[in-house]
């Protein structure tokens, strides 16, 4: 009985850990990648050497840890785009080249171009809704269509 009992604590420990091991899973896999100025070039490119997309669409939203709560949230609902966060902390010559005054801050890239901001207002947050943002992501895609 004794055996029996182990192996059934066993089992029971067994299915805590696998689903202590797929929450983390899913947790990492719906995560954003943080960018310092280490990759950020590399990043932009956004294509790999084996990859046949027409065109590469990258967001960075530049952001501060003092400032998360006002970070945008609707990243997961963006279509067709990679996404990534880029800590101004660390990444001055990323906040410098691209002009970043205020954070949040988005940047939508194409090709590895800087294509078009998205800016927080005076009260560090940004006013646009994914469906806005989410619009200028196809406009870019369709331009690239001719």
């Amino acid at each position: 009985m004794n055996a029996f009992m182990n192996f059934k604590l066993d089992k029971i420990t067994m299915k805590k850990l696998l689903l202590l091991v797929l929450l983390f899973v899913s947790t990492f896999s719906f995560s954003q990648t943080v960018i310092t100025d280490d990759n950020f070039e590399q990043v932009i490119e956004g294509r790999s050497a084996f990859e046949d997309e027409g065109v590469s669409i990258i967001v960075i939203e530049f952001w501060a840890s003092f400032n998360d709560e006002n970070s945008f949230k609707g990243w997961d609902k963006l279509e067709g785009v990679k996404y990534y966060k880029c800590d101004i902390a660390k990444s001055p010559k990323a906040k410098k080249n691209h002009k970043v005054r205020t954070i949040p801050h988005i940047i939508i890239f194409k090709d590895g171009y800087d294509e078009h901001h998205f800016k927080a207002g005076l009260d560090f947050s940004i006013s646009k809704s994914v469906e806005e943002i989410q619009e200028v992501i196809n406009e870019l895609k369709q331009e690239s269509k001719f």
